[in-house]
């Protein structure tokens, strides 16, 4: 790192926007993060305060993307599974979002005791983007662009 540089990390990403355009390209992301050990995911690029995040196709243009205009990011699966170290439980759903396209995956919210119910975990949801994840894919959902959740067994 120089006094002009900050070191990022490039992850591909495929990008649907809420009017169905698709952008593939990448998202740069921090090499460490404060809240847990190793680089920044794209999930906490999508859920952080910031309304823009800088993209860059396959073909070198460079955007700056609203996020409130994502319907959905896909993206490698996170290597480690830390749902198990975490005592998380998976619900498999299926999201339909407002556009007809139906996203099926497992979610893993962190329920409460009293509040494990499915429509209780989506309830509590605060921040924009939830996590699908899927047999080969994670995929970042907009939370504004789900119709409606259906478990699936």
């Amino acid at each position: 790192m120089s006094d002009y540089r900050i070191e990022k990390v490039r992850r591909p990403v495929e990008v649907t926007l809420t009017n169905g355009q698709r952008l593939d390209g990448d998202l740069f992301v921090q090499t460490s993060t404060r809240f847990r050990a190793g680089p920044e995911e794209p999930i906490d690029l999508l859920n952080d305060d910031e309304p823009f995040l800088p993209l860059v196709l396959t073909t070198g243009a460079a955007y700056l993307v609203h996020k409130a205009q994502i319907a959905v990011v896909g993206t490698q699966l996170p290597e480690g599974d830390d749902a198990v170290d975490r005592a998380l439980v998976g619900m498999k759903v299926e999201l339909t979002l407002v556009d007809g396209s139906a996203h099926v995956g497992s979610i893993f919210p962190e329920v409460r005791a009293n509040r494990q119910r499915l429509i209780d975990a989506l309830n509590d949801l605060s921040l924009p983007f939830v996590a699908l994840f899927t047999a080969d894919q994670l995929q970042l959902v907009n939370r504004r662009q789900i119709a409606y959740v259906r478990p699936v067994n």
